[in-house]
Order: structure tokens, then C-alpha cells, then sequence
């Protein structure tokens, strides 16, 4: 009975700590579609560690068309004055791994200010299937100016279809800041010493039931 106890409470504290960290993943939103060749995608979400730091998606990309082809590029916020965001994207593919060493090797979605969308950006490749990954930081003051704070990596899956209009098939992000690969880290798995916790109470309790 001991034993069962112990286990409970493990689970329950491996419960508590799990739910502090939170993952909304991400939603989009086409906000504009100008007669099938310029389209505006609006992305939201928000990532949170057990410490309590977070950092949001607040990101808007523009894609046109050129020459039958599809080419991308987001919006840069980490230079507004009152409310920067500080997100960064690169296309990727599946099993890329994405960390502070790997992000500025893969193919950065170009970054824009002004409103003009329809020229330059990053060619999609593959508008029906690809994916993208992300780097986020958490926005902290300084004194003097923004900086950035705690930092995440994720990835996203989507389709674009002909009319421009985009569908997310999927999201993953590490909660503890460290390296994920895409594609993956959508769930995290339960703990080893969670494990083994567990499999020795059965254990226990099967010899304990065996000996009665």
C-alpha cells in the first residue's frame, strides 16, 4: 500500500511540474487573399516554461506569386518601439534539428518592413506540404531598450493551396529550450524515473499478491 502511495504522489508532482509548462500551439489565419496572387497569413501562440517565462507567436507573412512560383516572407516586429515580438523563421525539413547552433544555417524566411508584398521574400519550395521552423524570445526591458530573454524552437507543418488559402497540419516546440527536431516533440513522453517508479511498484505488488 506504501508503495501505491509513493506512486500517486510521484505522479501527481510529475503532473504538477508538467502542467506548468504549456504549449498553445498554433493558429493561423488567411487575412487577405488579393485575387489569388497576394495572400496574408496572421499566426498566433504562446509558449510558457516552469519557471514561468513565455514568449508569443505574434507573426504575419505575406505570400505572392511570381512566375507560377510561391515565394514567402514575414513581417518583422522585433524593431516596433512599444510592443515588439521576437520571432524568427526558416523553411526546414523533416528531421531537421532545429537549436541556437542550427537556426541560422537553414533557410531563413526573409524578414520585411515596409508594406510592399509583392516582390522579393523566400521561395516554398513545395507550397502542398512543407515546414517551417521558428525561433522565439521572450521580451524583456532593460532600462534602456528591449532585449531578448528566455528562448524556444518549434517547428510547423503546413499546406498552401492553389487559391493561397493555408492549412497548419501540425506543430511541435521543446519546452525546456533545447533542440527539436521537426516534425517531432508535438508530445512529450512521460519521464524515465516515471518509469521505472511505476514498473518496480507493479512489480512489487505482483510478488506481494503472489506471496498471499
Amino acid at each position: 500500500m506504501r508503495i501505491v502511495i509513493v506512486v500517486l504522489m510521484f505522479i501527481i508532482c510529475e503532473g504538477g511540474i508538467a502542467a506548468s509548462a504549456s504549449w498553445s500551439g498554433i493558429s493561423v489565419m488567411t487575412g487577405g487573399n488579393y485575387y489569388g496572387e497576394v495572400a496574408q497569413y496572421h499566426m498566433g501562440g504562446e509558449a510558457r516554461n516552469v519557471a514561468g517565462n513565455s514568449a508569443e507567436i505574434r507573426s504575419t507573412f505575406f505570400a505572392h506569386k511570381e512566375d507560377n512560383r510561391l515565394y514567402m516572407k514575414h513581417r518583422d516586429y522585433s524593431e516596433e518601439p512599444d510592443n515588439p515580438t521576437f520571432n524568427w523563421w526558416a523553411f526546414a525539413a523533416y528531421g531537421d534539428i532545429v537549436s541556437d547552433e542550427t537556426f541560422s544555417s537553414l533557410n531563413r524566411i526573409d524578414d520585411f518592413y515596409s508594406n510592399d508584398v509583392y516582390t522579393g521574400g523566400t521561395l516554398v519550395e513545395n507550397p502542398d506540404d512543407f515546414y517551417m521552423a521558428f525561433k522565439i524570445s521572450e521580451v524583456l526591458w532593460d532600462g534602456s531598450d528591449y532585449v531578448a530573454g528566455e528562448t524556444w524552437y518549434g517547428w510547423v507543418h503546413a499546406s498552401i493551396a492553389e487559391n493561397l488559402e493555408m492549412t497548419l497540419l501540425g506543430d511541435g516546440i521543446n519546452l525546456d529550450g533545447g533542440p527539436v527536431m521537426v516534425g517531432e516533440g508535438g508530445t512529450p513522453e512521460p519521464t524515465s524515473g516515471l518509469l521505472l517508479l511505476v514498473g518496480g511498484a507493479l512489480l512489487a505488488l505482483r510478488r506481494r499478491k503472489n506471496l498471499v
